[in-house]
C-alpha cells in the first residue's frame, strides 16, 4: 500500500510539473523593506542565466494589467531583467496578503504573494517628509525634509558651488545651466552617481564613509566630461579623469604612489584587459590604476594633448575599446597601447611607496570588496553593479520619497552596518591594525549571517 501511495505521488508530481517555472525568475519590489498601503510599487523580475534577453513579461493584480515590459540588461553590470518603474499604487488597498500575476510572452506564468503593512506603521521620516528643492549658484539641489540632508543643506549648497566652480576650473568651462543634484538618504553603490544630474548619498549613518566633497568633485567631472562630450570616451579615462581631477578616489591620496604599490602588491591589471573589461574590474585597483594613467598623460605630454587624443578617439564598428585606444595612440603619439603600457609601468616603477601607502591600499581594497560583500548580501538594491537608482524628476513629480528613505533594517543591517563605519574611521584615521581586526570581525559576522540565510 505504501509503494502504491508512492507511485500516485511521483505520477501526481509528473502530472502537476508542466504548471512549475522552467526557468527560476525572481521578482524583487520596492522599496526596500516591508511594504505599506500607499506605496506606488515598483518590480524587477530578474531573468536566470540562460534566459534571452528581449521577451516580454507582463504584471496583472486581479483584472487589471499593471504593465509590460522586456527584458534587457540593466545597471552597469547589465543584468537581464525586466524593470517596472512605479506601476502599482496601493492607496485605497487593505492590509494583508495580495497576490499578483506575472506571465512571460511565452505563456509561462507565475503568481508572487506580497504583504501591505497598514499605512499607519509607515516608519520616520514618512509620512510627512516631501521633496524640497534649494537653488545655488551651480545647481538645483533637491533634498527629503526630515533628513540629514535637509538639516545640512546649507553647508551643501556652499560645498556643491565650491566643488562646481573648481572643476569648471579644470575643465576650461562652464555649464549655460544649472545641474541636477538629489541628496539621497541611503547608500547607493558607492556613494556617487551621475547621468541625468547627480546623485550623492547624504546620512549621518552611510556606511561607506567617503568624503563628500570628493565624491561630488568626481560626479561633477563626470557630468562636465558629459557635456564637453566627444566621440568615443572609453571608460578606463572617464573614471580615470574623474579621479584624477578629484585627487583621488574615495579621500584624497598621492595618485602616482598608490598606483605604484599594485606593482608590489601583484594587483596591477594589464591596460588590454583595463580598457575592454573596465567594471569588472576590481574597483579600487581599476579607479587607481586609470587615474594613475591620465596622471601620466598628463605629466608627460600636458593636459591639452591628453584631451586632444581622449575626445577625437573614433569607435569603429566591432572596434573593441582597447583598439580603439590603440589606433588614437598610433595617430596622436606614434606609440602602440603595448609601448604606452611599458612606459606607463616605467613611471611607476619610478614612483617612491612607503610601507603605509601600501598598508593603506591593501586595507582599502579589504574594506570595499567587505563592503560590497555585504551589500550583495543584505543591501542588493545598493550593489553598485545593478544599484536602483530611481529617475529624480519623475520620483520628484510623483512626490515619490520611498524608494530613497527607506532601505534594509534586518538584524543583518543592524549588526554589520556600524562595524563597516567603524572600519572605515580606524582607516581614515590610519589606525590600521584596528581597521584589520575590524574587517576581520565582520567578515565572520558575514560568514555567520550567510549561514543563517541558507
Amino acid at each position: 500500500m505504501r509503494r502504491l501511495t508512492l507511485v500516485l505521488l511521483l505520477l501526481l508530481t509528473a502530472a502537476c510539473s508542466a504548471f512549475a517555472p522552467e526557468r527560476d525568475y525572481r521578482v524583487v519590489t520596492h522599496p526596500d523593506g516591508p511594504l505599506y498601503v500607499g506605496d506606488v510599487v515598483s518590480f524587477e523580475v530578474i531573468a536566470p542565466p540562460d534566459a534571452p534577453a528581449g521577451e516580454t513579461v507582463t504584471v496583472r493584480y486581479g483584472d487589471q494589467t499593471l504593465g509590460s515590459a522586456s527584458f534587457a540588461p540593466f545597471g552597469i553590470g547589465q543584468r537581464n531583467q525586466a524593470t517596472f518603474w512605479w506601476v502599482w499604487d496601493t492607496e485605497g488597498l487593505e492590509p494583508g496578503r495580495h497576490r499578483l500575476q506575472f506571465s512571460l510572452g511565452s505563456g509561462f506564468s507565475w503568481e508572487e504573494t506580497v504583504r501591505l503593512r497598514p499605512a499607519d506603521q509607515v516608519p520616520p521620516p514618512e509620512p510627512e517628509a516631501h521633496w524640497e528643492m534649494m537653488t545655488t549658484e551651480c545647481c538645483h539641489l533637491y533634498y527629503i525634509t526630515g533628513t540629514d540632508a535637509a538639516r545640512d543643506i546649507a553647508w551643501l549648497a556652499q560645498t556643491a558651488d565650491a566643488q562646481s566652480a573648481s572643476v569648471a576650473a579644470q575643465m576650461g568651462g562652464s555649464l549655460h545651466d544649472r545641474i541636477d543634484v538629489t541628496f539621497m538618504p541611503r547608500v547607493l553603490g558607492h556613494g556617487g552617481f551621475a547621468w541625468d544630474g547627480l546623485y550623492i548619498s547624504y546620512f549621518d549613518e552611510n556606511y561607506v564613509g567617503n568624503t563628500v566633497e570628493i565624491v561630488l568633485h568626481h560626479e561633477f567631472v563626470h557630468y562636465y566630461d558629459g557635456w564637453i562630450g566627444g566621440k568615443c570616451r572609453p571608460s578606463m579615462f572617464q573614471e580615470g579623469l574623474a579621479t584624477y581631477l578629484s585627487g583621488g578616489h574615495f579621500k584624497p591620496e598621492p595618485i602616482g604612489p598608490r598606483a605604484a604599490a599594485l606593482l608590489d602588491l601583484g594587483w596591477y591589471i594589464p591596460l588590454e584587459l583595463l580598457a575592454n573589461d573596465f567594471y569588472n574590474q576590481q574597483h579600487e585597483t581599476g579607479y587607481l590604476e586609470a587615474a594613475a594613467l591620465v596622471q601620466y598623460f598628463y605629466e608627460t605630454y600636458g593636459p591639452g594633448a591628453f584631451n586632444e587624443f581622449y575626445r577625437t578617439m573614433d569607435c569603429s564598428a566591432g572596434a573593441t575599446p582597447a583598439q580603439v585606444i590603440d589606433a588614437a595612440l598610433q595617430e596622436d603619439f606614434h606609440l602602440s597601447l603595448a609601448d604606452l603600457e611599458t612606459a606607463f609601468r616605467a613611471y611607476l616603477s619610478a614612483q617612491p611607496v612607503t610601507d603605509d601607502i601600501r598598508t593603506d591600499l591593501e586595507l582599502t581594497v579589504t574594506f570595499f570588496d567587505t563592503l560590497r560583500r555585504y551589500q550583495a548580501a543584505f543591501d542588493p538594491s545598493a550593489y553598485f553593479l545593478t544599484a536602483w537608482l530611481p529617475y529624480g524628476q519623475e520620483m520628484r513629480s510623483r512626490g515619490i520619497v520611498a524608494d530613497l528613505t527607506r532601505r534594509p533594517q534586518a538584524w543583518p543591517n543592524r549588526l554589520i552596518e556600524p562595524q563597516l563605519r567603524r572600519a572605515q574611521a580606524a582607516l581614515f584615521a590610519g589606525d590600521y591594525d584596528s581597521a584589520r581586526r575590524i574587517l576581520t570581525w565582520i567578515n565572520f559576522l558575514l560568514d555567520w549571517a550567510n549561514m543563517g540565510e541558507d
